[in-house]
């Protein structure tokens, strides 16, 4: 679309004598394609998939858990955030694992006690 945009309103400076309109219209659209191009990918892994990963890269047995996306980067690359609690009536331990969207890999993880109530 911001293509179309672009084209349309190069139309217009070319036949028309408005030449700020090419550095304030014309020029920024095309940029924001591209970019919108660069970024644009196909997630490939799920959020219930990203948390089976996260499950199984726990150093505990997991009860539950959940997932959030977030995107990380100047290209916005998404990853999925997933948190997950060890099983039990009352957990002790809890873990942030980083699971790549695009690839399914383990960017990180990050375990910590949960203090008792």
């Amino acid at each position: 679309m911001y293509l179309v945009v672009a084209a349309f309103t190069g139309v217009l400076v070319v036949t028309t004598d408005i030449t700020p309109l090419w550095a304030t219209a014309v020029l920024p659209l095309v940029l924001l394609a591209a970019y919108h191009f660069l970024t644009g990918r196909r997630m490939r892994i799920s959020d219930m998939e990203a948390i089976r990963i996260g499950s199984a890269t726990a150093p505990f047995e997991v009860g539950h858990g959940s997932a959030t996306l977030g995107f990380a980067g100047m290209l916005a690359k998404p990853v999925w955030q997933v948190l997950v609690f060890e099983a039990g009536a009352t957990p002790l331990h809890q873990a942030l694992v980083t699971v790549d969207a695009l690839s399914g890999e383990v960017q990180g993880i990050y375990t910590q006690s949960v203090p008792p109530l």
